[in-house]
């Protein structure tokens, strides 16, 4: 049993680099990859402690990228890496950089004006959250604004922003290439650095295309392979991800992306409880 995807107290994660080694011990895990999101600290540390005392298995050394790519904003999976050669960049890129608010914030009130959503006279306050925090209620005021979205969007504001940075029809569109580097720049430098390329959970974005947008990626060349088994996938999604990866000549990855006690219903290793991945998938990448 393998988990390609977990998160340490380093990005998302409630549990540290060690009480993530003794988990996955516990479960068996033969194969683990910690991959935090933007940063190698937990690589670091992997390198300074004697990791063999607590967990058996295999570690493959993983990141989960925040990108864009033709105006979609998604997370790439990078495994194997040699991170030493992309410190650097990763430090400037994403561990040192600070989001542009207020280019996003700006950058969804142009969207709105654009697309005749009605909101009042407002600007950027950090004290008052991230940009979403001012605009979607601002939005919710006016209830003629309700038939430009659908019931979900309009009801839940992460459904909502989901929308925002990953749907370019969206009347509340923001090119989150403002923030963070695209995808084939990511995909340069990790492989600059050894390391294979895999979309995390293609199906948690929503598109209206998935495997479209898959195309695209693997003809613009920016992925090796594609999670194919993830905890909130059904056995149907996976089975047609599994199927294109066949079809298309990719890797295939899996993992829980257990995030240790902050979703605690996501156990590493099994997901939701029957996940249980085989490490055969990862004959393939050497």
């Amino acid at each position: 049993m393998i988990d390609l995807h977990t998160h340490t107290s380093y990005s998302d994660g409630t549990w540290d680099v060690r009480k993530l080694l003794e988990e996955a011990q516990k479960a068996k895990i033969e194969v683990l990859a910690i991959t935090d999101h933007d940063t190698i600290r937990g690589l670091e540390e992997l390198e300074q402690i004697n990791y063999k005392k607590i967990f058996k298995g295999k570690i493959i050394p993983g990141i989960e990228f925040s990108t864009v790519y033709d105006g979609i904003f998604f997370h790439l999976l990078a495994y194997g890496i040699d991170y030493k050669k992309i410190k650097d960049w990763v430090c400037e890129k994403y561990e040192n950089r600070k989001p542009k608010l207020d280019i996003e914030f700006n950058q969804m009130i142009s969207s709105c004006k654009r697309n005749n959503i009605k909101i009042g006279d407002i600007k950027y306050e950090k004290e008052k959250g991230w940009p979403i925090d001012i605009i979607y209620p601002e939005i919710k005021k006016y209830e003629e604004n309700k038939k430009y979205f659908k019931q979900e969007e309009w009801d839940n504001i992460n459904v909502f922003f989901e929308r925002c940075v990953t749907d370019k029809k969206f009347p509340v569109y923001v090119d989150f290439s403002c923030n963070y580097p695209t995808a084939d720049i990511v995909a340069k430098k990790v492989r600059q650095a050894y390391g294979k390329l895999f979309v995390a959970h293609p199906y948690r974005y929503n598109l209206e295309d998935t495997i479209g947008f898959l195309d695209t990626l693997k003809n613009n060349k920016i992925i090796d392979g594609v999670e194919v088994y993830h905890s909130s996938f059904t056995k149907e999604q996976s089975s047609t991800l599994k199927k294109y990866c066949k079809e298309n000549n990719l890797l295939m990855s899996g993992g829980t992306d257990c995030h240790g006690e902050k979703r605690k219903e996501i156990k590493i290793g099994i997901g939701y409880g029957n996940l249980k991945i085989e490490k055969e998938i990862i004959d393939d990448w050497n």
